[in-house]
């Protein structure tokens, strides 16, 4: 081995112990759109008629997105963690104690509509008497885990386009504005309930949450 392909190699080895010094037990980290901005909600399982439901929100008129189906939720406060802002969020639109809320897992994260990023948790909910915040909530309604388990959503498959600023610095890039930008697919699913149609983030939600039903058996809910 020469001398120049022996000092490669011990700068090579320097290198990837310096490196693994700072960053060996890092973690994957992800990066949003806007982290400034945070949301979480919470998938409420209440027993209902005697077997586990999911309960669902009918947003007040007057908020925005008014008359459409989600899971309690919201932003986050100074310092509050996710999970402690899903517990929060449902104890003020369901007017029930903190105390009645038991987080059981974390569920999904993912960038929802402006690109805020959502993470949702599992919970149940004990002795719930049908009460809600008239100032953020129409009315509430149950779907049992067993139609959860069977019902499957209508899919709808897009591809969404960069709508750009003005001041995009097309300069900056091979081809300028003729650069192809690619379309960005995503499916949406819609769910057809008795109580209105349930779509969206919550809609996507419900998808991945019913996948993980179907593993578990039945007998054991």
């Amino acid at each position: 081995m020469s001398k120049n392909q022996e000092d490669y190699l011990k700068k090579t080895n320097l290198l990837a112990q310096s490196l693994s010094l700072h960053f060996d037990s890092r973690d994957m980290e992800t990066i949003r759109p806007d982290t400034d901005r945070a949301a979480a909600v919470l998938l409420p399982a209440v027993i209902r008629d005697g077997e586990p439901n999911l309960l669902f929100e009918v947003r007040a008129s007057n908020l925005p997105q008014g008359g459409e189906i989600c899971f309690p939720g919201g932003a986050l406060e100074n310092g509050e963690s996710s999970r402690e802002a899903a517990v929060r969020e449902t104890a003020e639109e369901l007017l029930i104690g903190r105390e009645q809320i038991r987080v059981i897992a974390p569920m999904f994260q993912m960038a929802g509509p402006g690109g805020i990023w959502i993470r949702s948790f599992l919970g149940v909910i004990r002795d719930y008497r049908d009460t809600w915040s008239e100032e953020e909530v129409d009315h509430v309604f149950f779907l049992p885990f067993s139609w959860l388990r069977e019902k499957k959503p209508v899919v709808s498959h897009v591809k969404l386009r960069v709508d750009d600023d003005r001041d995009f610095p097309y300069d900056l890039i091979p081809g300028g504005r003729s650069y192809p930008m690619r379309k960005l697919p995503r499916a949406y699913y819609f769910y057809k309930t008795g109580h209105g149609v349930i779509w969206g983030m919550t809609a996507e939600l419900l998808y991945h949450f019913s996948l993980l039903l179907k593993e578990l058996p039945s007998a054991s809910l």
